[in-house]
């Protein structure tokens, strides 16, 4: 609970909870079942936090590793970094940019943020296999606010999640892949802290602290628990929007990006 304004903002993280998935499903008509069958229901200004992998397994984005042909410049990326040489394939498939890496591990650009592998991961996913981002995941989550209003008549914002590792910190955390139906970033530049001082460079990123807060419920291994409901009561910090969204409402490009630019420039060649 936080007092704003003289206001208590009750924040309450509801989680949904459904059996894994072997084939491709719809996961709007899957989701929005799964709500009901909780005995709760979605309201007005609820935030939906959705696990990315959750939305991959529903596109078939499972990927065969023994199917997989590796070409020479896989080959020596994988040889550079000492990694399987089927990940350092799908690696160069995926990324929009490879950063650098460390044995096991490629660093790379994914959709305006920096992910090991490009988020590829072996882990929630069947032996043999790796999953893959969704193509679209803004997409998706419009697909699903769309979907939501249609049937429901309710109003909400979407959160794709996924988990990833912070620079210089032990342990995973949630971020937000994608958004959709509410404005992901709070601008605090001109207001007052605590002292009086006004505010040049804040931003808030609503999104990703939506992420990391869901994480404790939808944890990192047999949780089951793809999909978090996400309310406020008292008002909201987050706007709803029914304008489109893409990682560009989110992101920052690298020359703006403080620990992009205080790193040495240089080319990661394999």
């Amino acid at each position: 609970m936080v007092k704003k304004e003289g206001k208590k903002l009750d924040l309450e993280f509801i989680p949904v909870f459904i059996e894994r998935k072997e084939d491709r499903f719809d996961f709007p008509r899957v989701i929005i079942d799964a709500v009901k069958s909780s005995g709760d229901e979605l309201r007005d200004n609820d935030v939906l936090a959705v696990s990315s992998k959750f939305i991959s397994m529903a596109k078939g984005m499972l990927i065969d590793l023994n199917k997989v042909e590796v070409s020479e410049k896989a080959e020596r990326l994988a040889e550079k970094l000492r990694m399987d040489q089927r990940i350092a394939e799908l690696v160069i498939r995926e990324a929009d940019a490879i950063l650098g890496g460390v044995p096991g591990f490629a660093l790379a650009l994914k959709n305006g943020v920096i992910a090991p592998n490009a988020g590829i991961d072996k882990s929630n996913a069947p032996a043999g296999y790796a999953i893959l981002y969704s193509k679209d995941p803004f997409g998706d989550a419009e697909v699903l606010r769309k979907k939501i209003l249609q049937e429901l008549g309710k109003r909400v914002g979407i959160v794709v999640t996924d988990s990833r590792l912070m620079p210089l910190r032990m342990g995973t955390t949630g971020i937000a892949i994608a958004v959709a139906g509410f404005e992901p970033l709070k601008d605090e530049r001109g207001h007052k802290d605590l002292f009086g001082n006004i505010l040049r460079v804040t931003r808030r990123a609503l999104a990703d602290q939506i992420a990391a807060g869901v994480q404790l419920l939808m944890g990192e291994a047999d949780e089951s628990c793809p999909v978090v409901i996400v309310r406020a009561a008292n008002g909201a910090p987050w706007s709803l929007t029914d304008k489109p969204m893409s990682a560009a409402d989110m992101t920052v490009p690298p020359d703006q990006c403080i620990y992009m630019r205080g790193l040495p420039e240089r080319n990661f060649n394999f």
